[in-house]
Order: structure tokens, then C-alpha cells, then sequence
């Protein structure tokens, strides 16, 4: 005898969205093509994703989440949970990235502040060091801004220095060498 299927939490994980029908199906033991077919009888959408996206960016940009609009009370709750735990990992980034972005600093300044001059030695010998502080300041910064939602920056700009960085970049070799 074949093992009933819960429909109703088939349909409210498909509502939420967070999983693929592969893994549903799986879970609930059915099929994925019998799941496609039942949300299709029945008008099931599969939205959840984009309203935990959006709850997610409102919390982070500090505004009230948005509603969820037509969603029996199981996907509602099944997609409050997986922000709380996506806004969790942000808020995790966020603090990290805080937390590089400060030791950079720290580094940055200790170099800018050296008297005795072993620091900016070092950056003489392999400029790579000074490259990598600088790269990860700036890295921090664009994770810190992308979490926060305050600019979409294309991900191959994250790649390269800019000419402005590469000439003070050749600026603090040649003060170094010289």
C-alpha cells in the first residue's frame, strides 16, 4: 500500500519556496512531476523566496517587512523562519566584515605611523602585503554597503584595483625604494 502524501505541507513548503521540488519530493515522498501537476490543479505559487528577500532587505534597511499577501498561515510562519535565519547569517557578515575592515585599519595605520620604519621595510620587500590590506578594506567595505543594501556593486568590480589605487599603490613602492 502507498504511503498517503501530506499535500498540505507539500503545498506549504512549494508556497514558501525555499526548496527545490527535487528535495519536496524526496521529503514527502512523492514525485516532483506529481507535485508540478497538483500546484498547477490547484493555483499554488511559489513565491516565497522573493517575499523572504524582501522581509530580509527591511529588516536590514530598518523598515516594517512587507506582508504576506494571500499565504495560508504555515507559509507565512515557514517563511518568517527562513529570514530570521537568513537576517542571523547577515548580521554574522555584517559583524566580520566590521571586524576585517577594523584589523586593516589598525595595520594601515600602524604602517602610516612608523617611526622607526620596519613596517614600511616590509612593504618594500613584497608590495603585496600593502595591496592586500588595502584590497581587503576596500572588500569589507562593499560586503558591509552589499548587507546593508546601500548600492548593487557589480561583483567583476571587485576584482581590480582602480587607477587611482594603482597609482598610489606605485606612489608608496617608489617612497619606499627611494
Amino acid at each position: 500500500m502507498a504511503k498517503a502524501v501530506d499535500w498540505l505541507g507539500v503545498e506549504t513548503e512549494y508556497r514558501a519556496g525555499l526548496k527545490s521540488l527535487r528535495a519536496m519530493a524526496s521529503e514527502f515522498g512523492t514525485s516532483d512531476g506529481a507535485i508540478r501537476r497538483r500546484a498547477k490543479k490547484f493555483g499554488w505559487v511559489r513565491d516565497g523566496t522573493t517575499i523572504k528577500r524582501e522581509r530580509v532587505k527591511a529588516h536590514l534597511a530598518g523598515k516594517v517587512a512587507p506582508e504576506h499577501a494571500n499565504q495560508p498561515e504555515a507559509v507565512a510562519k515557514a517563511i518568517d523562519e527562513a529570514a530570521i535565519e537568513d537576517i542571523n547569517d547577515m548580521g554574522t557578515g555584517l559583524e566580520n566584515a566590521r571586524i576585517a575592515l577594523q584589523i586593516a585599519n589598525t595595520a594601515l595605520k600602524a604602517i602610516q605611523q612608523d617611526a622607526d620604519k620596519k613596517y614600511s621595510k616590509l612593504m618594500t620587500i613584497d608590495a603585496r602585503n600593502l595591496k592586500v590590506l588595502t584590497e581587503a578594506s576596500r572588500h569589507n567595505v562593499e560586503v558591509i554597503r552589499r548587507i546593508r543594501g546601500l548600492d548593487d556593486v557589480a561583483p567583476e568590480a571587485n576584482n581590480v584595483l582602480s587607477e587611482e589605487d594603482q597609482a598610489v599603490l606605485e606612489q608608496f613602492r617608489n617612497e619606499c625604494q627611494g
